[in-house]
């Protein structure tokens, strides 16, 4: 395979020499080609940036998939305990005990912070976050649940779910997106106005496995 050779400096005029070798290295510099959406992934191992997710993507089976970004940082985290206010209207934090999938850099805290999340490298990340509901009266009640990080509440994130009957078991979830510095950690919050109201999981059963109380999973996004 032949090579291009940058141009030799001749003459007496560096200033020509250094304009031809400013055009060579413009020529034979890598940069990758922007996807303007008419690229077909047909081939494999196509790579491109993507601006639209700001990301650099690879065709694979005839889709360009986003590369990993960052330390790639995710883990999942989740509690089999009964969460229970112990007064109505007011915030408690919901702790975790297991880890479903464990990274370095996300971590839950040292006792007695085990409801805190701790972030060893700063980013952003996408949160989902599941709950079982167990009703043990009646009456009709509603649960609060939402983010807290750095001990301060997230605007505009609290998500409400409404139970009645005694005996009713219900899931609520929400994903969400974050970002976060290095040290920050995340809380997961909530408040109910009737105790008979909890964060509780299932019993396995003879065909079907145990369900946590309560599941989170961060995935570094950014």
């Amino acid at each position: 395979m032949s090579q291009s050779l940058p141009p030799q400096p001749t003459g007496s005029r560096w200033t020509d020499w250094a304009i031809r070798l400013n055009t060579y290295l413009n020529r034979i510099r890598t940069q990758l080609q922007h996807k303007s959406g008419s690229e077909s992934a047909e081939t494999d191992g196509v790579f491109l940036y993507d601006p639209e997710l700001d990301y650099v993507v690879v065709s694979v089976n005839n889709v360009f998939e986003p590369l990993a970004f960052g330390e790639n940082c995710n883990a999942a985290f989740y509690t089999t305990a009964t969460h229970s206010a112990v007064s109505t209207n007011t915030a408690y934090a919901i702790t975790w005990e297991n880890t479903g999938l464990a990274h370095s850099k996300v971590t839950i805290a040292a006792s007695p912070n085990t409801s805190r999340i701790v972030f060893g490298h700063a980013g952003t990340y996408q949160i989902d976050f599941t709950a079982e509901l167990q009703s043990g009266n009646s009456n009709s009640k509603t649960i609060s649940i939402w983010p807290r990080i750095n001990g301060t509440d997230v605007p505009y994130s609290t998500m409400v779910h409404s139970v009645k009957n005694s005996g009713d078991s219900q899931v609520v979830s929400r994903s969400g997106v974050f970002t976060v510095a290095e040290g920050d950690y995340l809380e997961a919050m909530f408040a109910t106005t009737d105790t008979g109201l909890t964060i509780d999981g299932t019993a396995a059963t003879a065909f079907a496995p145990a369900a946590p109380s309560a599941a989170i999973i961060i995935t570094e996004i950014r």
